[in-house]
């Protein structure tokens, strides 16, 4: 009987040191991660946050885990890599799809902010309020604006192919000389009012009839694509 109760108090105590790890090998494990964190982030300085700040505020998990999703983060492709965009990186999560990572914003506030010349693709500006940016000669590619304000932004010289416009606003928004190739535009996709599409390539963009009437219909809707070679209104598929 008393070999019995000594048996079962020597197992009871290994159980508890198994599930509770002493102190000492938490913080040990708690500072590699963290220092492993900061080592990912800090030679490209996307984020004024500490490493281990920026993973407990946004991801819920392991430690481990925490690290690996903030580092796909900021790993996207360059478009993060200045000041002007640290909010691409702070403003959500990411997601891998098909092997790549995408930044993913929701309802950030990126007005004015400058995007120009970039490689943005796969960034996705979902429900942001994106008011007069510029995103001139940027790689849009893959991008997307669903449900985004883009009213007043440029758009001149940048890679829109296959983009996603579903329920995004781009009133005064300049779309000179843009590849909008394949581009997904929904029923409830705002382009009244839009600056310029001159010189731009719609080609494979299905527009349901009322957008297509009123870009066929914009005084700027002809000239030629200087990318692609595509004129602006066979694009668009407009009768004359």
């Amino acid at each position: 009987m008393k070999l019995q109760l000594v048996s079962s108090l020597i197992l009871a105590s290994q159980i508890s040191a198994f599930l509770s790890p002493s102190p000492s090998f938490a913080t040990k494990n708690a500072a590699s991660t963290s220092s492993q964190l900061d080592a990912k982030l800090n030679p490209i300085g996307t984020i004024s946050l500490t490493a281990a700040a920026f993973a407990s505020v946004f991801f819920a998990g392991s430690a481990d885990t925490n690290a690996a999703m903030a580092a796909e983060v900021v790993g996207v492709s360059g478009g993060a890599s200045n000041v002007a965009n640290s909010k691409i990186t702070t403003g959500g999560a990411s997601t891998l799809q098909s092997g790549r990572t995408i930044a993913i914003t929701r309802g950030v506030n990126l007005s004015g902010s400058d995007f120009s010349n970039q490689n943005l693709k796969g960034v996705a500006f979902q429900q942001s309020v994106v008011r007069n940016a510029n995103f001139k000669g940027t790689n849009l590619f893959g991008s997307s604006f669903f449900d985004a304000t883009l009213d007043g932004s440029n758009f001149e010289d940048a890679d829109m192919t296959l983009s996603n416009l579903e329920m995004a606003q781009l009133k005064q928004a300049n779309m000179k000389n843009t590849v909008a190739r394949e581009m997904y535009v929904g029923g409830s996709t705002i382009l009244d009012d839009i600056k310029s599409i001159e010189n731009s390539d719609w080609t494979d963009t299905f527009l349901p009839k009322y957008q297509k009437k009123v870009l066929c219909n914009h005084p700027t809707a002809k000239g030629t694509n200087p990318t692609t070679g595509a004129d602006t209104r066979e694009s668009l598929m407009c009768i004359d």
